[in-house]
């Protein structure tokens, strides 16, 4: 009896998780999908490349130790409206954002982290990328959407 209960509690428990893992709330996936990864800052090589049905960038929020030149490493994207990117942030020495203010992206990394976001880009169009601590010392990009 004992070896009955036993293999019906794991049954039910397995069946639980099949159902809870098919199951799928399709109201999040225009929503942008932020990570965290701390680690060190280093660009990595996929730039560019296709991940399954997703590309992959990797981009670096450049603050080279005291020198002022704040940048994105790239700063301008071209994307397909439809196109679903996944992208891995990266901040060198100092906290950054990676902002799209028009898109709803809001991203912040600390100094020495690595953020990924996934974004569908679903309407055509240029946006402003900005570092909102770092804008005003020209930390900008542009997302072009076509």
């Amino acid at each position: 009896m004992r070896k009955f209960t036993t293999l019906s509690i794991i049954v039910t428990i397995v069946a639980i998780f099949a159902f809870v893992a098919c199951g799928s709330d399709d109201s999040a996936d225009d929503a942008p999908v932020v990570s965290s990864d701390s680690g060190s800052a280093q660009p990595a090589s996929d730039s560019g490349s296709a991940a399954g049905d997703a590309t992959r960038i990797t981009v670096t929020n450049q603050d080279p130790g005291g020198s002022g030149d704040y940048k994105f490493d790239p700063n301008e994207f071209t994307f397909s409206v439809g196109e679903k990117v996944d992208f891995k942030i990266l901040a060198e020495s100092e906290f950054h954002t990676f902002t799209v203010d028009d898109l709803g992206i809001d991203v912040a990394i600390d100094a020495g982290d690595t953020e990924t976001l996934t974004f569908t880009f679903d309407k055509a169009g240029e946006y402003e990328l900005i570092c909102i601590p770092h804008e005003a010392l020209g930390m900008k990009g542009k997302i072009t959407v076509e």
